[in-house]
């Protein structure tokens, strides 16, 4: 029996690709990253090919997708942060969707996009979409 490779899905970081192939392996599933290779030595094709793509057998996506489901970001010894919109818990850290910082739009503009533009670094929530920072918020009780 043959089983067809898919893709699972494609990350834009190579780290965040690492880590969901870490966590596959740790529940005993087959993967491996495509493109890593040509894009960790060119990042600037990244875009072009679709960045870092984790590819795993067909028969193993519903396990991968209970797997990746089980995410929550823990912070503080323990305890788990919500988001301060509709509570979740399904939150990450990772760049805010909008680019806050005109000037580096201008520059890029006027140096044929070679500058790099500046993303400002927030806390998102998955189910709402909402941009956050925890600055004083408090945990939610196990």
């Amino acid at each position: 029996m043959k089983d067809k490779i898919v893709t699972l899905d494609a990350y834009y970081s190579l780290m965040e690709a690492e880590i969901i192939r870490g966590r596959l392996e740790a529940n005993d599933i087959s993967c491996f990253i495509a493109d890593d290779n040509i894009l960790a030595s060119n990042p600037a094709y990244n875009q072009m090919i679709g960045g870092f793509k984790v590819k795993v057998f067909e028969h193993d996506i519903d396990a991968c997708r209970k797997v990746l489901a089980e995410e929550v970001i823990v912070q503080d010894g323990g305890e788990l942060w919500a988001c301060p919109d509709c509570a979740s818990t399904n939150v990450f850290y990772g760049p805010a969707p909008l680019i806050r910082n005109w000037f580096y739009i201008v520059v890029a503009l006027f140096t044929g996009g070679t500058y790099p533009p500046y993303f400002n670094r927030t806390w998102i929530c998955k189910d709402c979409g909402a941009n956050f920072k925890l600055l004083k918020e408090e945990p939610i009780e196990n």
